[in-house]
């Protein structure tokens, strides 16, 4: 198991946290709140969040946790861009979450 320095990302991490970001704030008009490493081998936690968090929106504190397998992330950081089931996982469960709040 490697050392992980809890204050600091890695370069995959850095980057993972940068596509995931901006894929949900153009696909979704979500933002990547958390990205938090839960074990190695569980992966990270991510929560994703409106971008309208207005107290007029629908709900001002819907998010949505996911959990992010290590390996998707570090695919994510070596290739540049995101897995494509993880792109699926977004597209569903944000989705879905829109349905609830919209």
């Amino acid at each position: 198991m490697l050392a992980v320095d809890p204050f600091f990302m890695t370069p995959d991490e850095t980057l993972f946290f940068h596509l995931l970001d901006a894929y949900a704030r153009t696909r979704h008009r979500y933002f990547l709140a958390e990205l938090t490493l839960r074990i190695e081998e569980l992966g990270y936690w991510v929560c994703l969040r409106p971008l309208d968090t207005s107290e007029n929106s629908s709900d001002p504190h819907a998010c949505k946790y996911l959990m992010v397998p290590t390996e998707q992330v570090r695919s994510a950081g070596r290739r540049e861009q995101l897995p494509s089931s993880l792109v699926d996982q977004i597209d569903t469960e944000l989705s879905k979450l829109n349905q609830i709040s919209g």
